[in-house]
């Protein structure tokens, strides 16, 4: 009877510890990150910082000046998360077209507050997770799917080109790229706010204007019932009316 015990905790331990290993938390890892330090070969910029955001299947960073937020450069792809790795598959990146493509597979040390990620390609990166506020409805990653053109919502299939937009509970990153080629066409971000129906977008970086930093944007946003499609209108960064359906990408 006491062999018989001995041998049920011990087969109750292997199962907790292969569990731990092999299924690690990738909850754990979703939100946003400040990029405190980030260097990558020759680069290595002092006054460099940014934000990171990890959805639940894919991440974008930026990177801009301390104090300027001119911007500096940008990445994004999926990712998937190990007991001690963290890989992102690249769809696109500004600073170096030949990880296009590849896998960059980090390894991670420290613990949920403050990671460093390391590279066989030479890249390193110190992120530490920022505290955000409760849970939004708007949190994960977005696919631009409907747009209004001339009194009319046009759909906008899913192609190689593709504007995704992700989100965490605070911060939001948009994406303009090419899948197929990694070419990139622009990007910006910062934090949004959600009240009454209305969602505001706070501009922290901009790739193709640097002035538009510090702007706010607010539009009419509301979500489906199964929170896949989200309904958005107002004015663009140019002051032009927009009128758009996000839809809930995981492909």
């Amino acid at each position: 009877m006491k062999f018989q015990k001995l041998h049920y905790l011990s087969l109750v331990l292997v199962l907790v510890i292969s569990t731990s290993f092999r299924f690690p938390d990738k909850k754990g890892y979703e939100g946003a990150w400040q990029i405190q330090n980030f260097e990558m070969g020759e680069f290595n910029d002092s006054n460099a910082t940014g934000i990171l955001i990890i959805s639940d299947t894919y991440y974008c960073w930026s990177l801009f000046k301390k104090g300027s937020n001119e911007f500096i450069g940008a990445s994004g792809g999926k990712h998937r998360i190990g007991g001690s790795t963290l890989e992102f598959q690249v769809m696109y990146h500004t600073l170096d077209s030949t990880l296009i493509g590849k896998s960059i597979m980090y390894e991670k040390k420290g613990g949920s507050g403050k990671l460093t990620l390391k590279s066989s390609q030479n890249i390193t990166i110190v992120i530490k997770r920022i505290k955000e506020k409760e849970e939004s409805p708007l949190k994960g990653t977005w696919r631009i799917s409907e747009r209004e053109r001339n009194g009319t919502m046009v759909e906008m299939p899913e192609g190689d080109r593709k504007t995704l937009k992700i989100l965490s509970n605070e911060y939001f990153q948009w994406s303009a790229f090419n899948s197929a080629t990694g070419k990139f066409f622009g990007t910006g971000g910062g934090t949004y706010t959600l009240e009454d129906g209305k969602y505001t977008e706070h501009i922290k970086f901009f790739s193709r204007d640097d002035s538009r930093v510090g702007a706010d944007l607010t539009f009419d946003y509301s979500v489906n019932e199964n929170n896949t499609n989200w309904y958005h209108s107002g004015l663009s960064s140019k002051g032009n009316p927009i009128k758009e359906t996000w839809s809930k990408y995981n492909n």
